[in-house]
Formats: structure tokens, C-alpha cells, sequence
């Protein structure tokens, strides 16, 4: 099964969307292991970016062969701030809503969120069978202990800017062979450049008299609001009652499953909308700008001189602009 998903032009990410309870700690982190053996052991790894989440919990007992490779990276720890010009506004005479005033947008500031990314992969060959041996010392030492216990592994990764989830879990298996691997980015938007959320799970799973299940969840984008201690709080926590993608497939049994699942996710950079020549408040070299010099090079001239010195140079006859700002039947040119 392959499950991909584009959306382009989908501005989701707000300042409420960040993994819960997570501060945007800048950091790197890689993790690898390689365990073969007979016995019984479990695994929890789960790492958080302010983000991004994803969890692998193992469990099991029998001969254990498995590897796997995890890296992390909170790439940046603070939101960054741009600056454009908002929607026109819209103004209906309330005496005759046939008339209306259209005026442009006022000068808007957004805030976009730390980015983020986390990978990991791995493989496992694992026959589930009781396992008995001594552990401690004392009464422990000549009373083994003994595991029954049947293999579970699950993988749970989330992108909460896009609302969206994968799930892959096997539980109560005799036996599991096969691989795994997760990627989840979350880019923020830039003055200049659109942002992309990512989230993707490949699936290679054998699964002997076990059940499998596989999940995908994308909320709806709808911001909801309710009522905490007399505020307002906004969020898409009932974005849940109504997603737009619901995977829900379970296996019991005897199954070799492959599964491809995508998801990508544009988040468009702020649009920029205005006339030839800008409006200001104060001056035009007061306007904000990510970088004034290359975003307003081409109107520059207009408000520094530099375009009327250009334009006074190349007329003919040559026009003394010290005497007059413009041509006087002196200095008009007559063919």
C-alpha cells in the first residue's frame, strides 16, 4: 500500500501548534545500536522537538537480533519575524451596501516557529520463545526467572504544526522480521522562502501469529476556541472529531505487509500585496523590511533624487537643474 499526500499553499503553523509542554531547546543528537541475544529486554526511545515527536517502545523475549539508527536535531530555538503588508480591507456603506471603500492592508507582522527534524530507522529478526535463567544472586540465582513474554514494537511520530500523525504497531507476535523507517521535518517559512512539513513511514513487516496495526491521522486546519480560567484559547484539538485523512488498518494473524505512507506540506511564505510605490507612515526609508537595499531597490531612486538626476542628465539641451526644477521657456527645448 502507498499513501501520498501534497498540499500546497496552507499557512497551519500558529503559535499554538508547538508540542505540548516543550521548550524549543537548540540540540543534536544521534543514537545507534546493534543487539543480538537470547533472553528477554524491552527499549523506549522518544525524542521532542518543539514540533516534532516520535516514540519507539520494544518489548519481548526469544532469540533478538535488531538495529537501529536515531538522529534528532532541533535546528533553531527561536521564532523569527516577518514583516508584510495584509489583506486590502473591504468598508460597506452601512446606508447602501452597494457602495464600498477598499483600502490597502496595513503593515502586519508574523511570527514563524523554530524548525526542526528527526529520523530514524530499523531492522529486526526476532523469534518470541520462553526463556528462563538465573538473575541475582542468593534465592534469585537458584530460582530462575523465567520470560513468556510475546513481541511488541510499536512507532508512533508526530508534526503537530500540521495536525498530523502515523502510526505502526505490532503486538502479541511469535515472531517479527522485517524494517522500519520514519523522517519528520518541519521547516518554518521565511521572508522569502515557503516552509514545508514532512512526514513519511515505510513499512516492511512479517508478522507471525500477531496482529499489526497502521494509522494515519491529518486534522482538519479549522482553529477552534473555548473557555480556560475566563480565557480564550485557541487550537485544533476539536480539529480531531473531523480530520481530513483517516488510516485505521489492523492484521491479525499470519501477514507480510508493506506499506508507504507521505505526507507533505507547503507553508507559504507571508504575500506581499501593494501598489507600484508604497505607502508609509513617516517616510519611506521608515518602512520595514527584511532587506530594504534588494526588496525596494527599484523605487529607491524615486525617493532619493537619484532617478530625477538620472532623468535631468540625459536631456537636450543640457538642463542647468540649479536655475529651475523644471524647463522655463529659457531652457525648453524647441526643434
Amino acid at each position: 500500500m502507498i499513501l501520498i499526500l501534497l498540499a500546497t499553499g496552507l499557512s497551519w503553523a500558529t503559535q499554538w501548534d508547538f508540542n505540548p509542554d516543550q521548550v524549543a531547546v537548540k540540540y543534536k543528537n544521534d543514537v545507534t545500536s546493534d543487539v543480538t541475544g537470547e533472553g528477554y529486554f524491552k527499549e523506549y526511545k522518544k525524542v521532542n522537538t518543539n514540533n516534532l515527536s516520535m516514540l519507539e517502545y520494544a518489548h519481548g523475549s526469544g532469540n533478538l537480533d535488531f538495529a537501529d539508527i536515531l538522529s534528532s536535531e532541533q535546528k533553531s530555538s527561536s521564532t523569527s519575524t516577518v514583516y508584510y503588508i495584509g489583506d486590502r480591507k473591504v468598508y460597506f456603506d452601512p446606508q447602501d451596501t452597494k457602495k464600498f471603500t477598499m483600502l490597502e492592508g496595513d503593515w502586519t507582522s508574523g511570527k514563524y516557529g523554530p524548525s526542526s527534524v528527526v529520523t530514524y530507522t530499523r531492522q529486526y529478526d526476532n523469534i518470541q520463545s520462553p526463556t528462563a535463567f538465573g538473575y541475582g544472586t542468593g534465592w534469585y540465582a537458584a530460582d530462575p526467572i523465567g520470560f513468556n513474554s510475546l513481541l511488541k514494537d510499536k512507532n508512533e511520530a508526530k508534526s503537530y504544526q500540521e495536525g498530523a500523525s502515523m502510526h505502526r504497531q505490532v503486538e502479541y507476535a511469535h515472531a517479527l522480521k522485517g524494517d522500519i523507517a520514519v523522517d519528520i521535518n518541519c521547516t518554518a517559512p521565511t521572508a522569502t522562502e515557503d516552509g514545508k512539513g514532512t512526514l513519511s513511514m515505510k513499512i516492511d513487516d512479517d508478522v507471525t501469529q500477531g496482529s499489526l496495526h497502521i494509522g494515519e491521522l491529518l486534522n482538519d486546519p479549522k482553529v477552534f476556541n473555548w473557555k480556560i480560567d475566563k480565557a480564550t484559547t485557541y487550537g485544533h484539538k476539536a480539529a480531531l472529531k473531523d480530520p481530513i485523512i483517516l488510516v485505521d488498518n489492523d492484521y491479525i494473524g499470519n501477514f507480510q505487509v508493506q506499506t508507504a505512507m507521505k505526507l507533505e506540506i507547503s507553508k507559504s511564505k507571508p504575500t506581499w500585496r501593494e501598489d507600484w510605490l508604497p505607502c508609509c507612515h513617516g517616510g519611506f526609508f521608515d518602512i520595514l523590511s527584511y532587506n530594504f537595499d534588494k526588496e525596494r531597490g527599484g523605487q529607491k531612486g524615486i525617493f532619493d533624487c537619484t532617478c530625477r538626476n538620472t532623468s535631468i542628465s540625459t536631456m537636450k539641451p543640457k538642463w542647468n537643474a540649479s536655475l529651475a526644477q523644471f524647463p522655463t521657456d529659457k531652457y525648453r527645448y524647441q526643434p
